[in-house]
């Protein structure tokens, strides 16, 4: 339990995503993910749920950016709402592809990237209604770019994640801004 308050207290010397890693294995060890459709029509405390959809009558033919889903964001879902020709694709902020990259189409599957495991679906396309999905657990350890590959009119993408809510507090005066692990865990013990 030490090493737990020794983790938490060495966020104070700059380690904000071991905080946001931290949060996301807790909810994933627990079994309650931050926001889970099947349990809860509501957010649990301390997460915001970002949604979005994305929708156009025409775009240009190939890669299109969809949105930006920042380090750290769990519970992630991206979902065609309607079968097409289109293709979801990801990459990193870097520009490394991760799925459908470089002009080449992956098999449906699992992919691991940014500290995540990543499961790519793509239903049957005669027997189907269903579109193509993406979903991962998190947390993210870096941004996630999501591009649309554009071929057919008319694309529907919807997608939503979980980010940790970070309250910054304004330090007292007299408290130093770094405080040394040891002096933390010592501080929370009394």
């Amino acid at each position: 339990m030490a090493g737990l308050w020794e983790l938490l207290c060495s966020l104070q010397q700059g380690r904000f995503g071991a905080l946001i890693h931290l949060l996301c294995l807790f909810c994933l060890v627990s079994g309650a993910l931050p926001w889970d459709i099947k349990r809860s029509s509501y957010p649990l405390q301390g997460f915001e749920v970002v949604r979005g959809n994305f929708s156009r009558d025409f775009l240009h033919v190939g890669y299109n950016k969809i949105a930006e889903i920042p380090a750290g964001a769990c519970n992630i879902s991206v979902q065609e709402t309607k079968k097409s020709r289109n293709y979801l694709a990801l990459q990193t902020r870097s520009g490394i592809s991760i799925i459908n990259g470089n002009w080449v189409i992956d098999r449906p599957g699992t992919y691991f990237a940014l500290g995540t495991q990543l499961i790519y679906k793509r239903p049957n396309e005669i027997h189907s209604w269903n579109g193509e999905s993406i979903t991962a657990p998190g947390p993210l350890t870096d941004d996630l770019h999501l591009y649309l590959i554009y071929q057919q009119p008319g694309p529907s993408v919807h997608y939503e994640y979980s980010i940790p809510i970070i309250i910054h507090s304004s330090p007292e005066p007299d408290t130093p801004d770094i405080m040394p692990p040891g002096e933390c865990v010592h501080q929370l013990a009394n």
